[in-house]
């Protein structure tokens, strides 16, 4: 398999597989730890790892990102997008720092015939015992489709033995599969009629989420790109607790949560659902209690403090009274607001 996907990659193989078959007892052990316990548990199993479990995984990350680099030698097409990541994962496996660096993002871009894909992909610290965070996006292929290549990817994925390297089996997939996915006359991609409802929709719907923390950037970022590509409106405050709200048509809001809540989180669920039946060709706007989707911090008047991860509650008060929403407040901390 190596050697036919990545022809130019033959330098690394070698370390490739001694890697594999050195890690691969520590590896079979922790991934059956991981995958008996449920997403919120997985930090803190990550914590209790040993220094050469964390060590075996992280020299498996940095050998595939070796040979991804063989085989995408373009940096358009192969993005570490931060670098320093890479730089400090590889200090941890040689043992010159202690300090467990953040998780690696890459961003691998594909022409796949007469499409072209983006697929993102997160690794935690203990990759592959577990599943990274894997989703493609494409600007010429309608959502349906880009919905359809997504689930049938992670149906691949979980066919692949516990504890194998995904990124480049999915490469392959998407290489071998992703064409199938576009049309002879693609679906022209545009964001859903904000205005009016489609005549299959009937329901207009507001999630109200509560998460542990929203800390990483990476997942800011996708937050802000998946509520804008769903057509979704609302806001996310990162921090601790981390606070989001999104609003728009059912099936959008739905396919929404469905994914975000497949990325990994110490906790994170659906605090109160709103719902507002919608009569034909109704226009919804007249629901949205927001404008647009936006990440929230000081230039909405809320003050921030303690290196940037915690804000003013009576702001965040405010805030929600400013958008017909402050009786939530009550259901995220169990008191009620008050503006500061």
């Amino acid at each position: 398999f190596v050697y036919s996907l990545w022809p130019t990659a033959a330098p690394h193989i070698s370390r490739f597989f001694l890697l594999i078959e050195e890690g691969f007892s520590c590896l079979k052990s922790t991934g059956r730890k991981m995958n008996n316990s449920s997403e919120g548990q997985l930090d803190k199993i990550c914590e209790s790892l040993s220094q050469a479990e964390l060590v075996a995984m992280i020299e498996l990350q940095l050998s595939e990102v070796d040979m991804l680099q063989s085989m995408f030698p373009d940096p358009r097409e192969l993005v570490v997008e931060d670098p320093s990541v890479l730089c400090d994962l590889r200090d941890f496996a040689e043992g010159r720092t202690l300090l467990l660096p953040p998780h690696l993002d890459l961003i691998i871009n594909l022409n796949v015939g007469k499409g072209r894909l983006s697929m993102s992909a997160n690794l935690p610290h203990h990759y592959p015992a577990v599943q990274p965070n894997i989703f493609v996006r494409s600007q010429t292929l309608n959502r349906d489709a880009q919905h359809r290549l997504n689930q049938e990817l992670l149906g691949y994925l979980k066919m692949l033995q516990q504890g194998d390297l995904c990124i480049g089996p999915a490469v392959t997939w998407l290489q071998e599969k992703g064409e199938t996915f576009f049309d002879d006359h693609p679906e022209e991609v545009t964001k859903s009629d904000a205005n009016t409802m489609e005549t299959k929709v009937i329901k207009f719907a507001r999630l109200w989420i509560y998460s542990h923390h929203i800390y990483s950037k990476v997942k800011r970022k996708d937050i802000l790109d998946l509520s804008r590509e769903f057509d979704l409106t609302g806001f996310c405050l990162p921090g601790k607790p981390g606070i989001i709200c999104v609003e728009g048509l059912s099936r959008n809001t739905e396919d929404w949560w469905h994914k975000v809540r497949s990325w990994n989180w110490q906790k994170i669920l659906c605090k109160k659902l709103e719902e507002n039946e919608l009569k034909a060709e109704e226009d919804i706007s007249k629901y949205r209690r927001f404008s647009v989707f936006e990440e929230l911090g000081s230039e909405n008047n809320i003050r921030v403090k303690s290196g940037g991860f915690h804000v003013d509650m009576g702001d965040v008060f405010k805030y929600l009274e400013n958008h017909e929403s402050g009786y939530v407040f009550k259901e995220y901390f169990g008191i009620s607001g008050r503006a500061t």
